[in-house]
Formats: C-alpha cells, structure tokens, sequence
C-alpha cells in the first residue's frame, strides 16, 4: 500500500511540474481567463479526490482529509495550467490571416489603354478653316483597336480648351463595343454663337472611359473671326 502511495504521488508530481512549466512559458502572450478559471476548478476536484485517496489509506480519516486539501491545491494549479495551454493553442489557430499575393493587389490595366485616335479632320461651312460667329463646323476622327481584346464602353470626346464663350460642341454619345482590330468613325458638331472673339481656340480630341479618365488624346488649334 505505501508502494502504491508513493507511486501516486510521484505521478501526480511530475504530471504538475511538465504541465506548469508549459502553462507559464505560454502564459506570457496570454490566454483565455475563463478556460484557465474552468481548469483550475476541475483540476482542484481531482486533485482533491486523488489527495483524500492517498490519505485516507495511509492515515485514516484525517489523512484523508489533508491529502484532499492538499490535492486540491495541487490539481488546482496542473487545472488551471492546462487551460491556459489550451485557450493558447485555441487562440493561435483563430489568429491565422491568409494575406492574398502580391499580385493580387496590382490594378489590371483596362482595355481602353489599347485604343488609339487616327485621321482627325475639322471641317467647317465654307472651308477656309476659320470658325467664324454663326458658323458651324465639324470635327471628324477615327478610333481604332489596336489589341487583342475587346473594349467596352468607350466616350469619344471633343472639348475646347482655351475657355473661350460662345463655342458650343455636341454631347459625346457612348460606343458599347469596339472589336480588336477594328475601329469606328466619330462625328462632333462646333458651332460659334455671334460676335465670337478674334483669336484662336485649341480643341482636344479624346478616348474616355465613362468616369471621364482619358486614354488616348490629340489636340490642334483652330483661328476664330467675329
């Protein structure tokens, strides 16, 4: 009976160092309270189960009695290092981030980038180009695809720059769909109000997407008569 005692006790021991030691070491990133409270309330209850035991059948009833105070005590600290190694573990394993690749966060280049403006022609009502006050005109251009993709939704896009009033040019009508390898004529009307400036205007010609960003441009300047 004393071999069997001893037997006890020295497994309930070893079993307190190994799983102390490994409770404190993990216990420095913290770990869950609650699974360490948990652990420590059913460790002291076999712990104090197994100490009574031993004492019980080694000093009778007040043996008993010590050896489950003292079980407790010990069950109670193994209990709570358990818990706190395994709320540890728990943790780790929820903290894991897959962070998506590199390549994954570059921003794909549209297929807008692949369109180019060719042939631009401004023609005006009696061919001297020269607007004048009154006059209407126009401002004719291609856009071809020179990729391998299609693109969609593409603004061509004709603007003055210069600022100067009473110049008016048509609203730009969207294209769907242009095919690699093929392209589309574009037609812009500019009109001049009466008694326009003297001088000369810039008009820009341009691919667009439908935010407005620009891809492809040309600009040229026309002289203005009142």
């Amino acid at each position: 009976m004393k071999r069997t005692t001893y037997h006890l006790w020295t497994i309930a021991f070893a079993c307190i160092v190994i799983l102390s030691g490994c409770g404190t070491s993990r216990n420095v990133a913290g770990g869950d309270p609650g699974a360490t409270l948990a652990g420590a309330a059913i460790g002291g209850n076999i712990g104090s189960a197994i100490g009574g035991l031993v004492g019980e059948n080694r000093h009778g009833w007040h043996g008993g009695y010590r050896g489950s105070a003292i079980g407790s005590i010990i069950g109670t600290i193994a209990g709570a290092a358990i818990g706190n190694a395994a709320s540890r573990s728990q943790a780790q394993e929820e903290t894991i981030v897959t962070v998506p690749a590199e390549e994954d966060w570059r921003p794909r280049p549209s297929t807008l980038e692949q369109l180019r403006i060719h042939n631009i022609r401004f023609i005006d009502d009696d061919r001297d180009h020269v607007i004048r006050s009154g006059e209407h005109s126009k401002v004719i251009f291609e856009i071809r695809n020179e990729g391998r993709q299609p693109a969609f939704n593409i603004v061509p896009v004709v603007e003055e720059t210069t600022g100067m009033k009473r110049i008016h040019i048509s609203p730009s009508v969207l294209v769907e769909e242009i095919g690699p390898h093929n392209g589309i004529k574009y037609t812009a009307t500019v009109s001049a109000g009466q008694r326009i400036k003297t001088g000369e205007i810039v008009l820009r010609v341009a691919v667009a997407d439908g935010t407005g960003r620009q891809y492809d441009w040309q600009e040229f300047a026309v002289p203005t008569r009142r």
